[in-house]
């Protein structure tokens, strides 16, 4: 009579280890970390995102960005002669992190050197969340979810922003997206079967064969009015150049710039005297640090003029362009075709609409697209 009960034992079993052995399908192999500033999630240049190393949250040096996230810390990104790679966030308050990425070793304003540093993923700097978090007094929060990943949340005390559990039932929607994006971003893509009849041949430019080709892209940005990320697809980097005038007015552009990764320059009139000239370079720089705390030495010159080498005495660097007129996206191949070399494009006179597709054609052409920093442009 007791032999009718054992079936349900053994079917409950069969079924724990059914469940042990088989794998659990839509489940990823590793954590997925979402992103979010105040009351959004935020969408970072090049899909960046949170990434955990030995038990700590980093994330993208530019979600500080009061320009991208609204979180109210400026940020500078560039080379120094004295440190290398440096990445620097302050506040309103002038409290100061100094990250210099190639000694791996961060510093307060007061010189004191903290207990953590950044690291780079894909050449972008990454930061301790939390530990950045408290140093500047903002809000770090670890959101867990059973279905949608964990995320990451920076906000401001100072500004209005939901609670936690109000954020995550109002956000649902936006982090079950993003979630399921990143997941389909994660899983193998399925090789492709050849075609039995041949696929008539596409002309495109040649990927990955260009890179002894050098290229170096500037534009005068004292009267852009628009979004640099409509100009320069991610991974592009450029040379703004600024007339000393046009600072106050485009400082939100220059501070975008910056945070960009882009260099920033001055833009004077070649026909003024060499003393003029120095003054105006003093007024640019004294703006320049009030606007994003950088200064430059990467000057260009309107016109013929032989005030460069004075300035270049100086210890000024002298933008020179050797492409300046405009520039058809479709004949960069002809107008690159010399190797190796190096072209300094100005791209002034090349529309807006334009200059997007110019960048990307030198992007997908595989040139050796470079940032135009200062000690390269002395070479």
């Amino acid at each position: 009579m007791t032999k009718p009960r054992r079936l349900p034992a053994l079917l409950c079993a069969l079924a724990l280890v059914c469940a042990l052995v088989l794998p659990v399908w839509g489940v990823p192999s590793t954590p997925v970390y979402l992103l979010a500033a105040n009351d959004k999630f935020c969408d970072l240049p090049g899909g960046a995102l949170p990434v955990a190393i030995n038990g700590i949250i980093y994330i993208p040096y530019s979600t500080f960005d009061r320009n991208l996230t609204g979180v109210d810390l400026g940020v500078y990104y560039g080379i120094t002669p004295e440190h290398g790679t440096v990445l620097t966030l302050y506040s309103a308050n002038r409290s100061t992190l100094t990250f210099h990425l190639n000694m791996s070793q961060c510093e307060d304003d007061q010189g004191n050197v903290m207990n953590f540093s950044a690291t780079t993923r894909g050449n972008i700097p990454y930061v301790p969340a939390s530990a950045v978090c408290n140093f500047f007094g903002l809000q770090y929060s670890f959101l867990p979810t059973a279905d949608r990943g964990t995320a990451i949340r920076i906000s401001n005390p100072a500004s209005p922003h939901m609670d936690d559990s109000t954020f995550l039932a109002s956000a649902r929607s936006a982090m079950t997206t993003r979630y399921n994006q990143v997941l389909q971003s994660l899983s193998p893509r399925p090789t492709a079967v050849p075609s039995a009849a041949p696929t008539p041949a596409v002309s495109r430019p040649p990927t990955g064969n260009n890179k002894d080709i050098r290229v170096y892209l500037a534009l005068d940005a004292s009267q852009y009015a628009g979004e640099l990320g409509d100009l320069f697809p991610s991974g592009v980097h450029a040379l703004l150049l600024f007339t000393p005038d046009s600072l106050t007015g485009q400082s939100a552009l220059v501070r975008k710039a910056v945070a960009g990764g882009h260099s920033v320059g001055i833009l004077l009139e070649g026909s003024m005297d060499a003393q003029t000239a120095v003054e105006e370079l003093d007024r640019a720089n004294s703006l320049l640090s009030h606007i994003a705390r950088i200064k430059t030495r990467i000057v260009s010159l309107s016109g013929a003029s032989s005030l460069g080498s004075v300035l270049e005495e100086a210890g000024w660097v002298l933008w020179r362009p050797n492409l300046s007129s405009a520039i058809d996206p479709g004949a960069i191949q002809t107008l690159l075709g010399t190797r190796p070399a190096t072209f300094r494009m100005d791209l002034t006179a090349t529309s807006a609409a334009l200059i997007p597709r110019v960048a990307s054609t030198l992007q997908r052409g595989g040139y050796d697209l470079r940032r135009p920093l200062e000690t390269e442009l002395s070479q």
